[in-house]
Parts: C-alpha cells; sequence; structure tokens
C-alpha cells in the first residue's frame, strides 16, 4: 500500500492523501498514477490530462521513474499564474 499525497486541486475530491495499492515489487511513476485513477475514480479525469506531475521522495520524477511502496509520493496538478 502506497500513501500518495494530492496537491492542490487533486485534493479537492478525496482529501490530501489516498491510500493506492501498487505492486509489492514496485512499478513506475506513470503506473502510481493510473492505480491511483483506477482505485479513485474522481480523480481520473484529471490524472488523465497527462500534465500532474509525480513527486516521489522529493524529487519530480519522470514517468519511468521506480516507485517503491515505502516511497513518499506527492501529486502535482499543473499551475498557472504569475
Amino acid at each position: 500500500m502506497l500513501k500518495v499525497e494530492l496537491c492542490g486541486r487533486l485534493a479537492d475530491g478525496c482529501g490530501p492523501f489516498v491510500d493506492v495499492v501498487i505492486p509489492q515489487n514496485g512499478c513506475s511513476a506513470a503506473e502510481v498514477l493510473s492505480h491511483t485513477a483506477e482505485q479513485h475514480p474522481v480523480l481520473a479525469a484529471p490524472l488523465a490530462s497527462n500534465r500532474v506531475k509525480a513527486c516521489v521522495n522529493e524529487t519530480v520524477v519522470p514517468p519511468e521513474a521506480s516507485v517503491a511502496p515505502d516511497d513518499l509520493v506527492a501529486l502535482f496538478p499543473p499551475v498557472s499564474g504569475g
């Protein structure tokens, strides 16, 4: 089980954290987004935009980065402003 922090407007539907079941041997950051969307349907549309960034252990990572069940994961929606 992976605890995923939802930042910005992603937290509006589910609160600031959700639990996501991932394989015991881990998966990619892209798969974390996919598992999150499947297990928390309210997040499916925002995560489908392919603009959400994954941060693993406080570092923004590419979609192919490895994620282990004990990693700290945060998802950030796109932001705008000046």
